[in-house]
């Protein structure tokens, strides 16, 4: 299970984000919807908990989670701390640059896919602004076709869209090897973590 904050459809095309495209075009997909938890860690924690979760910030220590504990998964760079908690782990500022957060969560998922499940976050696109997004997108793009081909199954999602002057779009990318759980609605962000559940107790490589 792989979340990059802010990432949206938009770009997709806009960018020529071909392995991106080639996932909206061959895979189950939809738009998750968050209008309430608009924050990296409250979001978060109502992906890993199952339940809508508010914080003011990020915390100090993470609280245990079932999902954690029922999947076993390899935690990486998820942004409920700052630093961002897992490993690697990076500063939720702008002080690492995109491609080295990209590479080393990619490079990070690739490793821990040989041994079981993943949950993993690129940051990059909240983090940093760039005039050429493309050229994040570009970045994603690569990272997200080489850990695909790894995993027999996968959640590609974003929890929430970019941030503006009015706050962050409430709408997202789901990308995914299973449908969303109800066909002709958005995904809400607890919906996620127990796809991922569903996803573990039947599958060997998944992310």
């Amino acid at each position: 299970m792989l979340g990059i904050d802010s990432l949206t459809y938009k770009y997709f095309m806009k960018c020529n984000a071909r392995n991106l495209l080639t996932l909206l075009d061959t895979t189950f997909r939809g738009v998750t919807e968050n209008t309430t938890v608009q924050n990296p860690p409250s979001a978060w924690l109502t992906v890993l908990t199952g339940k809508e979760t508010r914080v003011q910030g990020f915390l100090t220590s993470v609280p245990e989670v079932p999902l954690l504990t029922e999947t076993s998964a390899t935690v990486i760079n998820i942004p409920l701390t700052n630093p961002t908690y897992g490993k690697p782990s990076f500063p939720m500022d702008v002080t690492v640059s995109a491609e080295e957060e990209i590479n080393a969560v990619r490079d990070a998922i690739l490793e821990a896919l040989e041994s079981g499940p993943v949950i993993a976050a690129i940051t990059a696109l909240e983090r940093i602004s760039k005039s050429d997004v493309c050229s994040l997108y570009a970045a994603i793009d690569a990272a997200v076709r080489k850990v695909v081909l790894e995993a027999d199954e996968f959640i590609l999602f974003s929890p929430y869209g970019p941030k503006s002057q009015e706050g962050y779009d409430p709408y997202g990318v789901y990308l995914a090897s299973r449908p969303r759980p109800n066909e002709h609605e958005t995904v809400k962000l607890w919906e996620i973590g127990q796809v991922f559940r569903s996803m573990v107790k039947g599958s060997a490589s998944y992310f």
